[in-house]
C-alpha cells in the first residue's frame, strides 16, 4: 500500500504530517505498490482521486473540486468531518475527526515552558504573499511557518500560550497540543468549508477574525521576475493580452492597507480563544487508536471489503 498526501513545493505542515505521523504509527506499513493507496490528512476527497487503486480513507476531507463517488474502490475508515459526509453521502459513524489528531500519540520534541504570549501561523500561502514576520515582530507575536518542517512548527507551537492561526492545521495541532487558538483569515482562499468541517466534530464555531489581504509578492523575486511582472502589467493595462498568459501578481499593498491589516492582527489577541473539551479530543483519539490497532493486524485491510454505509 502507498502512502497518498499532497506534496507543497515549498512544503506545508498540514500534509507534510502524512510522512511523518504516519512513519511513526505505521512502521513499515508502506510501499510503492500503489495497487491500493492510504488517502491519510489532508483534504484529498475530490475528483484528483487516482481511479484505479482501492482507497483507504483514514482522516480526509472533503474541499475542492468534485466530490468522488465512494460507492466503489473506497474502504473509508474515518473522514475528518460531518460536512464531509454529508456531501459525500457517508454514514455518520464514519466521522472521527482530522487525523492530525494522533499527534497526541507520538513523541516530539516540546518547549518545556512557554516564551510568547501570542504565536502567529498564516496559512502556507499566505506566506508567500507578504512577509508576515514584519508585523509579527512589530506586535511581538512569535512569528511559525507553515513551510517549515514538521517538528520545528511542533516545537515553536508549544513555545506559545495562545495561537492565532490562519493555517487550519496550525489550529489542529494546537488544539491536540491543549493550546489555546484563535482563527483568523487574511485571504480570500481560505476555505470555510475545511474548517466547519473540522470543528464539527469539535462542536465549536468557526468565527474567524478578518484580516486585510496585504501583498509583498515580489520582495523573494529575482530582478528577471520583477521585470517579466512589470511587462505583463503594462501590456495587461494596453489591453495586449491572452487568456493564456499568467496574471502578474499584485504589486506591494499601499501602507495604510498594511497598518489596517497590523491593527486587526492585534485585535485578533483580544479575542476569546477556543480549545477542545478533554472529553471530546479523548474520544476521537481512542477511536482513531483503535483503527491504526486494526491495520497493524495482519490481514486486517481487506481490498475486497468496500466499507459503504
Amino acid at each position: 500500500m502507498k502512502l497518498y498526501y499532497f506534496k507543497a513545493e515549498h512544503g506545508n505542515f498540514g500534509d507534510d504530517l502524512n510522512p511523518w505521523l504516519w512513519g511513526k504509527l505505521l512502521p513499515g506499513f508502506f510501499d510503492e505498490d500503489d495497487r491500493e493507496i492510504f488517502v491519510g490528512i489532508g483534504t484529498l476527497l475530490n475528483h484528483r482521486l487516482p481511479q484505479e487503486p482501492v482507497k483507504h480513507v483514514f482522516g480526509s476531507g472533503y474541499g475542492y473540486g468534485q466530490p468522488p463517488d465512494v460507492r466503489e474502490r473506497f474502504v473509508i475508515h474515518a473522514v475528518r468531518g460531518f460536512e464531509t459526509a454529508r456531501v459525500l453521502g457517508i454514514d455518520r459513524s464514519r466521522v472521527i475527526t482530522d487525523a492530525a489528531v494522533l499527534l497526541r500519540t507520538v513523541p516530539f520534541r516540546r518547549a518545556t515552558s512557554t516564551e510568547f504570549r501570542f504565536g502567529f501561523i498564516p496559512h502556507q500561502q499566505s506566506s508567500r504573499y507578504f512577509g508576515w514576520e514584519t508585523l509579527c515582530a512589530e506586535l511581538g507575536y512569535h512569528y511559525i511557518c507553515a513551510e517549515w518542517d514538521v517538528e520545528k512548527v511542533l516545537f515553536e507551537l508549544s513555545r506559545c500560550d495562545v495561537v492565532i492561526c490562519e493555517a487550519m492545521h496550525g489550529a489542529i495541532a494546537a488544539d491536540t497540543l491543549r493550546i489555546p487558538w484563535v482563527p483568523v483569515t487574511c485571504y480570500s482562499y481560505i476555505s470555510e468549508f475545511k474548517w466547519r468541517d473540522w470543528l464539527s466534530t469539535l462542536s465549536l464555531p468557526y468565527d474567524p477574525v478578518r484580516i486585510t489581504s496585504i501583498y509583498d509578492i515580489e520582495r523573494s523575486f529575482s530582478t528577471a521576475d520583477r521585470f517579466r511582472n512589470s511587462l505583463k502589467r503594462s501590456l495587461k493595462s494596453a489591453g495586449v493580452w491572452s487568456s493564456d498568459w499568467t496574471l502578474p501578481p499584485r504589486k506591494r499593498s499601499r501602507e495604510e492597507e498594511i497598518r489596517r491589516a497590523l491593527t486587526e492582527l492585534q485585535s485578533a489577541a483580544r479575542v476569546e480563544p477556543l480549545l477542545s473539551s478533554d472529553s471530546i479530543l479523548e474520544g476521537h483519539v481512542e477511536r482513531y487508536e483503535e483503527l491504526v490497532r486494526r491495520l497493524r493486524q495482519p490481514g486486517r485491510v481487506d481490498s475486497n471489503r468496500i466499507v459503504f454505509n
